[in-house]
């Protein structure tokens, strides 16, 4: 069964929220006002196989202010259908949130109106287009990839 649509803010795209001080709703806007340093305005310098322009997700996160002990994140498609559960420490420093390309807002048809992304992870899957939420914790939470899937399944036999 697939789960329902998240209840936002609704000028946000995409939330921060679970065991943090600070939930947050983020706005197009929002992205666009993350200090320079945080904001990278041609992607293809970070991963050649990635264009547009991002902020990097270690500030958000900084924003939201984890829970002590907090040692993952579960990202989430808006509509629900897709999660990939990711250490939290490790995957915050390298990843970036796209929101922009060719000066204008990202599209449906390129994973937008947020694309999560993490240049040069080896797991193609934990690159999540139409990002609807960020869930921080301490266990790890649902995960959908393919490659979780047979991992659980291999481990079952």
């Amino acid at each position: 069964m697939p789960r329902p649509k998240l209840a936002r803010n609704p000028h946000g795209l995409f939330t921060i929220e679970g065991d943090c001080q600070r939930p947050q709703s983020f706005s197009y806007l929002d992205l666009k006002e993350v200090h320079s340093d945080y904001q990278i305005d041609d992607l293809s310098l970070v991963d050649e196989r990635l264009s547009g322009k991002g902020v990097r997700l270690r500030k958000l996160i900084e924003i939201a202010g984890p829970g002590y002990g907090c040692e993952y994140m579960t990202v989430e498609s808006a509509d629900g259908e897709f999660a990939a559960s990711l250490p939290l420490g490790e995957i915050a420093r390298t990843a970036v949130l796209v929101y922009e390309k060719g000066g204008k807002a990202l599209t449906r048809e390129e994973g937008g109106p947020v694309r999560f992304v993490v240049p040069y992870h080896p797991d193609n899957c934990v690159n999540v287009k139409g990002l609807g939420r960020i869930l921080i914790s301490k266990e790890p939470g649902r995960d959908t990839r393919p490659s979780q899937k047979d991992e659980k399944a291999g481990s079952n036999a």
